[in-house]
């Protein structure tokens, strides 16, 4: 096969890979579910006197919640993820956060 055959079947793939990754605009009302679920993640954490929460991010997407952001030791990491649990309307959490020891840049990072 020549070259441009190659490039156009390969170019054809990638378009139809991406048309079926796509997923349908959200209504209104799905989008506002989101919102108030994430609101509610981020309330829960907030309220949680043992976790230090406010360098965590809370995005929601039909009941799947993404916990990004940082911790300073593994007991926030698992408390972040069981109270994301059991907030009602969440299905699953998918926990992103990552440890953050002393700043990223050197500095010393206060609780």
């Amino acid at each position: 096969m020549s070259r441009l055959i190659k490039r156009a079947c390969a170019v054809a793939v990638l378009c139809g890979l991406s048309a079926c990754a796509s997923a349908p605009p959200k209504t209104d009302a799905q989008q506002h579910a989101d919102k108030v679920t994430a609101e509610r993640v981020e309330a829960a954490l907030s309220a949680d006197k043992t976790l230090y929460g406010k360098h965590i991010t809370v995005h929601a997407d039909s009941g799947v919640v993404w916990l990004t952001g940082y911790v300073w030791d593994r007991p926030d990491f698992d408390q972040a993820t069981s109270i994301a649990e059991s907030v009602p309307g969440v299905t699953r959490v998918v926990n992103d956060l990552e440890f953050q020891r002393n700043g990223s840049d050197n500095n010393p990072v206060g609780r």
